[in-house]
């Protein structure tokens, strides 16, 4: 992780009072089933150990098993996973289909700022991938609640601010830290839905970034 980048052990990415502003109204994104594909990428890592997620509840823990024993693996397995996915994920994880063309338009009306909980020690990687694919946009990755983060990002953009997230426990947090915000519910891999708990009132949901980027525009142009 470069000195530039670093905050705190919780969080890396720039400072929000040196985020570039340039427009009044302000987007703000998870990445992981938003910008780039999770659910695929992981599930072929289990196969490589195998193992096999079999999506009975929405949650990781407990719904990945072990191919040869059924056995379910254990949360340090699960976490440890997740981190070989993250230091290879330059190799693993691609764009959601349609990101890269929507948000070049939606930069046209709002700033884009990435807001992920991947752990922070893997930011380096993460700047790459994006960059790698033309997603030059800010990023900030925190162990902290997205809620405290979004809040301090609408002290300093007077407009619109709209908040996508796959993961309605995010959305709720923000909803609680900053009630004015505009909620999207977007998950790019389906396997999960079914499962999903209930999004906070104001949330609506797309199932695609066709139908996101139509929403996210009705907002900014209200």
């Amino acid at each position: 992780m470069t000195a530039a980048a670093a905050w705190s052990h919780q969080t890396a990415g720039p400072d929000i009072a040196n985020l570039a502003k340039h427009r009044e109204a302000l987007l703000i994104l998870d990445i992981d089933e938003v910008v780039l594909e999770f659910i695929g990428p992981f599930c072929a890592l289990l196969e490589e150990h195998g193992a096999k997620l079999h999506p009975e509840s929405f949650r990781l823990t407990g719904n990945v098993r072990s191919l040869s024993t059924g056995a379910a693996l254990s949360g340090n397995r699960l976490d440890k996973l997740t981190d070989q996915l993250y230091r290879e994920q330059g190799a693993r994880q691609t764009l959601v289909a349609g990101v890269a063309a929507a948000l070049k338009r939606l930069s046209a009306d709002a700033d884009i700022v990435f807001l992920t909980a991947m752990t922070p020690a893997f930011y380096d990687q993460r700047r790459a991938l994006l960059d790698a694919n033309g997603l030059a946009y800010p990023m900030i990755a925190t162990e902290r609640s997205k809620g405290g983060v979004v809040a301090e990002l609408c002290e300093r953009w007077s407009g619109p601010v709209i908040f996508v997230d796959d993961l309605p426990p995010n959305l709720e947090q923000v909803h609680r830290s900053a009630p004015a915000v505009k909620l999207l519910h977007l998950m790019a891999n389906a396997v999960f839905r079914p499962h999903l708990p209930p999004l906070p009132a104001p949330a609506l949901a797309g199932k695609d970034w066709p139908q996101a980027e139509t929403i996210i525009l009705r907002w900014l142009t209200v």
